[in-house]
């Protein structure tokens, strides 16, 4: 059977009752008795030949034998085929008797007596067969009926339920109806497989056998029945197992038709803890997002607010460098300096943040063009000079480089971010390398040092937005390396990070080379 639940219509908020009313007249009397039947047809009869012994002799034998005759066809409308044939057989036998002459004696004068008697067990065949044929298919739609009303009031009921575990207790209120079976639903958890017992709308709980049993459904993905006769069926619906419905039947056990009717609810279960789930997701997704639009606004506000005054402090403390008026001590250029070094620092801090918000905004769209390199690693060196004046630079360009075809500004701030954090990150008076080679298809840009290097399990995850090694020098917060990978990935590169086998640490950018440049730079 196939359910289209866009197809529902409204019903009464209840389960589905048997039906009392029909369309159909045609209905087995005491059908849950075959007995009461026989006795039913036995006493119609009696009663129909007392009242023949009245009504004989105005009538005549073979009128009497159509009043039985019709008796026989009006019980085969209403009992079954066996009650029907004893109706049939009765009725030969009490009209020959009692009503044919001569009377109290089994005989047939008459050719036409005994096409009339025949013509009762004929009669009684047929309808016999026609009636049941007309239960069968009253019985077969009925339950059709039933069924599909059962499934269209469990759909609504899962559909409408408020929580995980209204719409569990109406599944299994659902069940207990239809199957006439206790229920026991269990749900995944991640820890264990199953958790230890059934949602609490479940009708009984599971012992360790049990559950044994029930975790086994549900990674196998196939119904089983344990030793203590508890049907144990995998909740599937998109390829996936949402849980295991355990039923404990309180009668017959599903066959046939009536197997495939608890599949059909089964697997309308399943959807909705899928669409529970899928509910889930998405509103965990979207409050995820809200929260990092909200944050992502909060730092561009913040950090345009905060740029401001930064800029006013570096001013002023410009302008205390080169006031004349009045000399400054040793001790007044010595703080002087220091502001002007923490609001560089500052600035800094503030425009990789603001970096990181353009980044993950998807605002920053590179604008290619081909370039030189070696312009490219002067401004970078310029722009660092004052990190990099207690080291030594070397710079290293192979001869023949071509133009490359890269976003000038977004690589020249990532080749400045790493030799703020080679500068930073190592002693003073050791050696921070620049070089610039072709390799293959693709630039590449290296920036080593010669300092202790980068812990082996701090590699992995050295470009991780706030990521900073327990042991690295206090400052920082951990987003310049990030900054460096958004911007190098904005490009079609790739960056990596490395120790190296004399010691310190290098980082390589590697950007695509344009293949319809042939420019070389002498």
């Amino acid at each position: 059977m196939h359910f289209d639940p866009i197809k529902m219509v409204k019903h009464e908020n209840a389960l589905p009752k048997e039906r009392t009313d029909s369309k159909f007249l045609l209905r087995p009397i005491f059908s849950s008795s075959p007995a009461l039947q026989y006795l039913f047809v036995i006493v119609v009869l009696t009663a129909l030949t007392l009242g023949g012994f009245l009504f004989d002799p105005l009538i005549g034998a073979h009128s009497t034998a159509f009043i039985f005759l019709l008796a026989v066809v009006a019980l085969a409308m209403i009992v079954g085929r066996g009650p029907t044939l004893l109706a049939a057989t009765m009725s030969a036998l009490i009209w020959d008797y009692y009503f044919l002459p001569p009377v109290r004696v089994f005989s047939l004068n008459h050719f036409e007596d005994g096409m009339l008697l025949d013509l009762y067990f004929v009669v009684a065949y047929v309808l016999g067969q026609l009636t049941r044929r007309i239960w069968s298919q009253e019985q077969v739609e009925r339950e059709r009926q039933e069924r599909a009303t059962a499934l269209l009031l469990l759909t609504r009921d899962l559909t409408e339920a408020s929580d995980l575990e209204q719409m569990l207790e109406n599944a299994s209120r659902h069940l207990d109806h239809a199957f006439k079976t206790k229920t026991a639903i269990l749900l995944p958890d991640h820890a264990q497989g199953l958790k230890r017992q059934p949602y609490p709308a479940g009708a009984f709980t599971v012992d360790e056998q049990d559950r044994a049993m029930a975790l086994q459904v549900l990674v196998q993905g196939t119904w089983s029945k344990s030793v203590n006769n508890i049907f144990f069926l995998p909740l599937l619906a998109n390829k996936e197992i949402h849980g295991v419905l355990g039923l404990k039947f309180a009668q017959l056990e599903p066959k046939g038709p009536l197997w495939d009717y608890l599949e059909d609810f089964n697997r309308q279960i399943a959807l909705a803890l899928d669409r529970h789930r899928l509910r889930e997701a998405s509103e965990s997704a979207k409050i995820f997002a809200e929260s990092e639009r909200l944050s992502k606004t909060m730092l561009n506000s913040i950090s345009h607010e905060i740029r401001t005054p930064i800029a006013a402090i570096k001013s002023a403390a410009g302008n205390l460098v080169e006031f004349k008026e009045a000399p400054l001590s040793a001790s007044q250029q010595t703080m002087i300096a220091e502001i002007q070094e923490a609001t560089d620092r500052l600035d800094r801090l503030v425009g990789n943040v603001l970096e990181i918000t353009r980044l993950e905004s998807g605002q920053v769209k590179p604008k290619l063009n081909l370039y030189d390199v070696r312009d490219l690693i002067q401004v970078a060196v310029k722009e660092t000079k004052k990190e990099l004046s207690r080291h030594q630079v070397a710079i290293i360009v192979a001869p023949g480089l071509p133009l490359v075809q890269m976003d000038f500004v977004l690589t020249q701030q990532a080749l400045r971010n790493l030799l703020s954090n080679a500068a930073f990150h190592t002693p003073p008076g050791t050696l921070v390398e620049i070089s610039a080679q072709v390799a293959g298809d693709a630039l590449v840009l290296t920036v080593a040092d010669d300092g202790p290097g980068i812990p082996p399990e701090s590699i992995a995850r050295i470009f991780d937005k706030f990521y900073r090694d327990p042991s690295a020098l206090a400052g920082g917060i951990g987003i310049g390396l990030s900054v460096v990978s958004g911007f190098v990935t904005a490009q079609d590169g790739q960056i990596e990070a490395e120790n190296r086998a004399g010691g310190g640490a290098s980082f390589t950018i590697r950007l695509p080379l344009n293949k319809t440049s042939s420019i070389i730079h002498p």
